[in-house]
């Protein structure tokens, strides 16, 4: 029996929320906690699918009267004064879990459904660091191309109001904070970041991350993303002889940017790692390559970071 409090055909409306969040999906990875535009989307699909007039109440309303069911609760996130809808969310209580902790990735992977979860976040989630993070990254992917031999740049995200000015950092766009510790989301190209792996977090949270490989990479070159000097080796000198160097191979000739197969190939000698046959013909080519070129850049291990001692090698300056 439909209460009189409820709107319109509730239980049919709720009954097809309830199954649409019973489990994950390849385009919803994160069931649990989402946002309040990705509901907003959701309601609207479900109003099309059961032919709801369209006088039927709004997704405001719908959200209110789901959280004075206790079946949505509101996250209480931080630094985000002008909240928007991909800035406010929401832990949904209506099928298995009402937990009302919210873990840092399943935050990062509800902002943005399709985003890839990277840098310092990945290194503590592969316990590549024993650093706690003291910031949380998720990459958006553009298919924007990257020259080979130039260093990238950072790609910052436009405002979707030309009127507003988002404040930056060199760590990306500031999104929300959340117990204190900031979230960023960056933009990263597709073909530099071949390396994505989908984890289980939870029965209703599924996460896309880089893989160890690939984070490994990510920490040549955006180190203070990553938490620093000290986090990266931390990282290389743990991991180094469990590296795939396959993948390592694969992932290089995929991004195809030249510093990057220069840092590998000036960490590789710093710590006395010997890479595979494939991989280091790789690199031997390359680096034959490097030195045939007219005029040589120097370049630093990490960006950023000044080291005085140069690989002579890569033309690499190392700690």
């Amino acid at each position: 029996m439909i209460c009189k409090e409820h709107p319109p055909r509730w239980e049919e409306f709720l009954k097809t929320l309830t199954e649409r969040l019973s489990k994950t999906t390849p385009s919803l990875p994160c069931v649990r906690c989402l946002t309040k535009k990705t509901l907003a989307r959701m309601f609207r699909e479900i109003q099309i699918e059961l032919k709801l007039p369209s006088t039927y109440p709004s997704g405001v309303k719908i959200l209110e009267h789901l959280i004075s069911m206790g079946l949505a609760t509101r996250v209480p996130i931080e630094d985000a004064p002008k909240l928007t809808p991909s800035k406010e969310f929401f832990l949904l209580g209506i099928r298995g879990s009402r937990e009302l902790d919210v873990d840092p990735l399943e935050l990062l992977q509800a902002y943005h459904q399709s985003g890839i979860i990277c840098y310092f976040s990945a290194l503590a989630h592969l316990n590549l660091t024993t650093q706690i993070s003291a910031h949380h990254h998720v990459a958006i992917l553009t298919p924007r191309s990257i020259k080979t031999n130039i260093e990238p740049a950072e790609i910052i995200p436009k405002s979707d109001n030309s009127k507003e000015k988002i404040k930056r950092s060199r760590l990306g766009t500031p999104a929300f904070s959340y117990q204190g510790i900031p979230y960023y989301s960056v933009k990263r190209v597709k073909n530099s970041l071949p390396g994505v792996k989908v984890r289980i977090l939870s029965p209703w949270t599924r996460i896309r991350m880089t893989t160890i490989e690939q984070t490994l990479l990510d920490t040549l070159q955006y180190p203070f993303h990553c938490g620093g000097p000290e986090a990266v080796f931390e990282a290389w000198e743990k991991q180094i002889e469990k590296i795939d160097d396959d993948l390592i191979l694969d992932y290089l000739e995929r991004i195809q940017i030249a510093p990057l197969t220069r840092r590998i190939g000036a960490i590789f000698e710093l710590l006395g790692h010997h890479p595979v046959k494939r991989l280091d013909s790789f690199l031997k080519k390359k680096r034959n390559q490097f030195f045939a070129q007219s005029e040589i850049q120097h370049i630093s291990l990490l960006r950023g970071t000044h080291y005085s001692q140069i690989n002579s090698s890569w033309y690499v300056y190392v700690p």
